[in-house]
């Protein structure tokens, strides 16, 4: 009988196991996302893509934010940032909110003149 038990439990044990690696491996085949746009940090930091204005992106990066307040001249400032990460959607599908898991800081740097044109239009500088 211990036997029997010992041999389901390896089973259960096993299945769970490649259950992991899977689940592991279709989280690790999602492609990088490269985004250039502008980032404010106020505790939770938020991006408007260059090229996506509609979508707002939530980024919860310590390394980020902590780059943002020794470059940050003002309170609420955007400066313009390029990110490697991974975009995540949460909620429903219709209406959920978009996040951004940083992967690296490719730049973060103050807004210059004429860069990310027709999100700097809407969002006050």
């Amino acid at each position: 009988m211990d036997l029997l038990h010992g041999g389901v439990g390896r089973r259960r044990l096993s299945r769970a196991v490649c259950l992991a690696v899977i689940s592991g491996l279709l989280v690790a085949c999602r492609q990088p996302v490269e985004v250039r746009g502008l980032y404010v940090s106020d505790g939770q930091g938020a991006l408007v893509s260059c090229d996506e204005q509609q979508t707002l992106l939530l980024v919860s990066d310590s390394a980020l934010a902590e780059n943002y307040t020794h470059i940050a001249t003002q309170p609420h400032q955007w400066l313009f940032v390029r990110l490697r990460g991974v975009t995540e959607t949460h909620g429903s599908i219709y209406g959920g909110s978009h996040h951004l898991l940083v992967q690296q800081i490719l730049e973060i740097r103050s807004v210059r003149r004429g860069e990310c044109q027709r999100v700097a239009g809407g969002v006050p500088l």
